[in-house]
């Protein structure tokens, strides 16, 4: 009896694509080596061509359109925790389970913002221009030029206390820092977290990370008065959309002193406007999206794809189903 297919269409780990391989026929196909996202007719034409029980996808998409054109597929794998890029509606109603991968790239992303905000309270992007430029004359100019704060027994603050919220929290906790954070949809916290409300939330923080997703809530939720209630010399760090903030403000904001700097990782384009304003301030630290950009982010959401793809085929329920109702019709 042939082996089931699966259809792997994410950077991959090849451990995992191993382990698949004992039970599954595989064809692995990264849209980062194609440099290729499917449409709707040819994600079709390769799950039919491939006769693919399972399709594995990161930034693919699979729609309704897909779906009605398939009758091979029956599993799902999305490589991330957002769960829009498959139209789940349209998968349940063909029987076909959906997982994702929470937080897979939570440690990730706590990571960047430390490395981050370390850069701001050294300054050591600017102090390695700074020498590289041959600008080092004077070696005590530098030393006052580029003094900066330690971090131990300052406060952080998080706007937001999903997964990632967490995995900053417990990382910031561990190199002495005091944790604040507000999120409306959480009553509970770890221990060393304070939930507060938003005005407190700006006043305390030396430094604030807006985890929070971008929805038509948090769209230009920190606006001038918030911007205006944040403690003076505090530094902010984006790793949700740049537009939770309200941009213009956040450039007057710095320019002026009132803040120490900011650090940006996801925008409203992929690559930022060439004639973005953000690109005009040095103290605006810009990073091209890689806060989950690491080899371990890639080998936690393969390993976690694999196992509930394993589950399936045993009959077995996946840990991270979407839709655990299409298991009473498979």
């Amino acid at each position: 009896m042939s082996k089931p297919h699966v259809l792997i269409l994410a950077p991959f780990s090849k451990q995992s694509i191993d382990e698949l391989s004992r039970r599954f026929n595989i064809t692995h196909c990264s849209w980062l080596e194609s440099m290729k996202l499917r449409d709707p007719n040819e994600m079709a034409n390769m799950i039919n061509h491939h006769n693919s029980t399972a399709v594995v996808i990161e930034s693919d998409f699979i729609f309704e359109e897909t779906l009605e054109q398939v009758e091979s597929l029956k599993f799902i794998g999305i490589c991330r925790s957002a769960i829009n890029h498959v139209d789940v509606d349209s998968a349940t109603r063909n029987n076909i389970a959906v997982v994702n991968s929470p937080a897979r790239n939570a440690r990730a992303v706590a990571e960047y913002v430390l490395s981050v905000m370390l850069n701001i309270a050294r300054k050591t992007t600017a102090a390695n221009n700074y020498v590289h430029s041959r600008k080092w004359k004077n070696p005590i100019d530098a030393y006052i030029q580029f003094r900066g704060t330690e971090l131990n027994g300052k406060t952080f603050g998080l706007l937001g206390m999903g997964d990632i919220g967490k995995e900053i929290a417990d990382l910031m906790n561990k190199i002495g820092m005091k944790i604040v954070a507000h999120d409306p949809y959480i009553e509970t916290a770890p221990e060393y977290v304070t939930l507060t409300n938003i005005n407190q939330l700006l006043a305390c923080s030396d430094f604030l990370a807006t985890v929070a997703p971008l929805n038509q809530e948090t769209l230009g939720f920190l606006d001038r008065k918030r911007l205006s209630q944040m403690k003076k010399g505090s530094a902010l760090i984006t790793v949700s959309g740049v537009s939770i903030v309200d941009q213009t403000e956040l450039l007057k904001f710095i320019e002026s002193g009132y803040l120490s700097g900011a650090a940006i990782d996801v925008f409203d384009t992929h690559p930022v406007a060439p004639d973005s304003p953000l690109l005009s301030n040095d103290l605006l630290m810009l990073t091209p999206h890689i806060g989950g950009a690491t080899d371990e982010t890639i080998d936690r959401y393969s390993n976690m794809i694999a196992t509930d793809l394993l589950l399936f085929l045993e009959k077995a329920k996946p840990i991270n189903i979407i839709n655990p109702e299409v298991l009473n019709h498979i």
